[in-house]
């Protein structure tokens, strides 16, 4: 709520806006971004270092000793490490056991970019619906690439600015988010499709005639890949039924959004409309006891994972783990032993209530 308060404050954000039944804050990536620096270059013992790759990981079977990357010349010791590399780069390399789903049912990835210079009377509540229209007659008629049928449109908050997700069908079976040669022929057909419909919509669809592209993503958008195994593993009838943990450090309030399809997501909202617990134990590796994850490579199933992955959830999940790696790094153990994660987390919700 602090970082939406923020970003609200900053006239980056503004909603909640209703969208079917869910609540979603719309926000400009561009400040988003800046936000988050902004916050890290406040914290007095954070060292940023951006463009910066994982090379090697070094440590026993069951616990991390350092890392090596690809701008400082020493590696990097540490008590504790958490994993926020949305790939479970971190765990992979250092051997924990990680899960990945089948290409051909794996969540199917997005290209959003952002077009501007429309008419304000074309980004009204109907919009959305005649966009979809339009596009559905352009690929029938031989106008578009019916790739584009995926394609969405959504408010923003500047005015006269709109942005679109096409949902990719990505290969199919051979559909891989870990190979950078998919990414790369993805990133190019993103590409092309966006700039295909932005000329199309100029000559078709009113309120459209000055548009043009402004931003495009340095990388398309990824939903699913790797999950590392932790001492438990959140499963899809967990969300569905709103399920309590004692070990509880924040919930999860996204339905299960599952597109292993491009343009046909699946949803599974909770029986009884109850936000689901997410237990310190499925942020904890069940092998490395000082490893941590945060993000949409947490301890999950393939459905579970599908509500798990949002952005609220991930930043809740990522608070978690940082005052769980805190604890690592000033016990004595160096680690939270099994068995004793609910009386960590009841540590870690008293500093979240704290404000800490």
């Amino acid at each position: 709520m602090e970082f939406a308060d923020r970003l609200r404050e900053l006239g980056a954000a503004t909603g909640p806006v209703r969208m079917d039944r869910l609540d979603v804050l719309l926000q400009e990536p561009a400040a988003f971004s800046e936000l988050c620096l902004d916050i890290c270059r406040r914290e007095k013992n954070l060292e940023l270092a951006c463009n910066t790759d994982l090379l090697e990981v070094g440590g026993s079977d069951s616990h991390i000793d350092w890392v090596r990357t690809s701008t400082q010349a020493e590696p990097v010791f540490a008590s504790a490490f958490i994993d926020a590399t949305g790939d479970a780069h971190l765990a992979f390399l250092a051997g924990a056991t990680c899960e990945t789903t089948p290409g051909g049912i794996l969540q199917r990835p997005a290209y959003i970019f952002s077009i501007i210079d429309v008419a304000a009377n074309a980004t009204d509540d109907n919009s959305g619906l005649e966009f979809s229209r339009k596009v559905v007659s352009g690929i029938r008629h031989g106008d578009l690439d019916p790739r584009l049928a995926a394609a969405v449109m959504r408010p923003s908050v500047v005015p006269g600015k709109v942005r679109v997700t096409i949902d990719l069908d990505a290969e199919g079976d051979h559909y891989s988010p870990l190979n950078p040669e998919c990414l790369t022929r993805l990133q190019i057909l993103g590409k092309k499709l966006a700039f295909e419909l932005e000329n199309y919509l100029r000559t078709s669809l009113a309120g459209f005639e000055k548009c043009r592209i402004a931003t495009l993503p340095a990388r398309i958008g990824v939903r699913e890949s790797r999950r590392v195994l932790g001492r438990y593993q959140l499963t899809g009838a967990d969300i569905v039924c709103g399920a309590e943990f004692r070990d509880a450090v924040c919930r999860s309030a996204w339905p299960i959004e599952l597109r292993e399809n491009a343009g046909d997501p699946r949803m599974r909202y909770p029986s009884e409309n109850r936000a689901c617990d997410v237990p310190l134990r499925a942020l904890l590796s069940a092998e490395i006891d000082n490893l941590l994850m945060a993000g949409r490579c947490i301890s999950s199933t393939h459905e579970a994972q599908a509500a798990l992955r949002v952005i609220g959830t991930c930043m809740a999940v990522g608070q978690a783990s940082g005052l769980a790696a805190a604890q690592i790094a000033t016990s004595e153990e160096r680690r939270i032993p099994k068995g004793n994660e609910a009386s960590a987390a009841s540590s870690i919700r008293q500093k979240v209530f704290k404000g800490i």
